[in-house]
């Protein structure tokens, strides 16, 4: 703050030389150039009555010479001290104003107040950290947080290879919900460590939030994919879901992660409302019951099962006494694993056909290249084993059988 201030005095200094030197040389040059003419006009006419005594032509050369001296001095201007101090009446005016609207139209309208905060922020770093993440009490506010986000980006403006700031900026904007800095901030954070893995979490939840949704579901997969108890992944996974209004795969996702939580966790009870809120709302979208079983399926694929870009999942019951037709089943494009859904008579092909009135089904996934549920070219499948249809399951079906 303090070369804000010599800066703005530099800046006023220079712009009130640049009113008075014009005001005050002015005056100066003005009276010797006037003082040096008439100088040069005094000798001239002077060379002049001397050429005039020489050839005659003048008979009282004295007396024209004194006359020609006295009208030198009438014309001479002579600069009095007191010109001087009348002079500086012209040019103090300009120079108050000029300072006044300055300094007066900063503390208006350059925002001093929040330059002020800022700076004084800068200075408090410690002392929010300490407040808000290391002793956190009931009086942290939204202020508080701020103003502390406010100094830890100050800090990494100086400090730009801190990869443990920038992950905690990422943080803090994150629980502030401002998508686009948490996304800046992990982007940067990634490349600073050698283990981006660390950071893909909340970066895939930032993307979320900031509507990059394909970008934030393909980098949760991943890390589903080489963690599958990863509890943070499957919380944000469940969080795009809603965000989505796709109640179905949030309630499927917090069942995945109720099931790796132990029950005193004291998280385990707001999943367990947060899976009621969302069969509630499914309820009032739907009035009409589902009736029979809910199928809770996590299909993964086994090391040998080649991978197909195109490739198309299909999920299916079948009648376990019956053929291979499809009673209720799924169909998901460019499907990543593991991948978790809930199949039940409301994905019926035909709504008076369905797992009702059937004593056992199997399930199966077949993940088929050519798109076609019905050609077997490439195709890979997996199956459950029998199932009754008297209650709702949880089970996994793992593609490892080429067909």
């Amino acid at each position: 703050m303090i070369l804000f201030w010599i800066g703005s005095a530099l800046l006023t200094l220079a712009l009130v030389l640049v009113i008075i030197l014009p005001l005050t040389r002015g005056r100066a040059e003005s009276s010797h150039s006037r003082n040096q003419l008439n100088t040069e006009l005094y000798k001239q006419r002077l060379q002049e009555l001397e050429d005039d005594r020489e050839q005659g032509l003048l008979e009282e050369d004295e007396l024209a010479t004194q006359e020609l001296q006295k009208s030198l001095l009438d014309d001479v201007v002579v600069e009095q001290p007191q010109h001087y101090k009348r002079g500086m009446y012209l040019w103090l005016p300009a120079v108050v104003i000029v300072v006044l609207v300055g300094y007066l139209g900063y503390f208006q309208f350059g925002a001093y107040d929040r330059v002020s905060e800022w700076q004084h922020n800068s200075g408090r770093l410690s002392e929010l950290t300490q407040k808000v993440l290391l002793e956190p009490d009931g009086d942290v506010t939204e202020q508080d947080m701020m103003d502390l986000i406010q100094a830890l980006r100050t800090k990494l403006y100086t400090d730009g290879d801190d990869f443990r700031g920038w992950l905690l900026l990422g943080r803090l904007t994150l629980e502030m919900r401002d998508g686009e800095t948490a996304r800046d901030s992990f982007e940067k954070a990634m490349t600073l460590t050698d283990d981006p893995e660390q950071v893909m979490v909340p970066y895939a939840e930032a993307l979320a939030i900031s509507g990059e949704e394909l970008r934030a579901e393909s980098m949760i997969k991943q890390a589903l994919a080489k963690d599958p108890n990863n509890l943070e992944a499957w919380s944000v996974f469940a969080f795009m879901a809603m965000q989505q209004n796709n109640l179905t795969a949030a309630i499927a996702r917090w069942e995945q992660i109720l099931q790796r939580m132990a029950p005193d966790n004291p998280r385990y009870a707001m999943i367990e409302r947060s899976v009621d809120f969302a069969k509630e709302r499914l309820a009032e979208d739907d009035p009409a019951p589902i009736t029979g079983p809910r199928y809770q399926v996590e299909v993964n694929t086994s090391t040998n099962t080649p991978y197909h870009p195109a490739a198309v999942l299909f999920v299916y019951a079948m009648d376990a006494a019956g053929d291979d037709v499809p009673l209720v089943a799924q169909r998901i494009e460019n499907p990543s694993f593991p991948l978790t859904l809930t199949l039940s008579n409301k994905d019926a092909m035909r709504p008076e056909v369905n797992m009702n009135g059937r004593d056992n089904v199997i399930i199966k996934a077949r993940l088929a290249p050519s798109g076609n549920v019905t050609d077997k070219t490439g195709a890979w499948e997996g199956r459950s084993g029998v199932l009754s249809t008297a209650k709702d399951r949880e089970l996994t079906v793992v593609i490892d059988t080429e067909l």
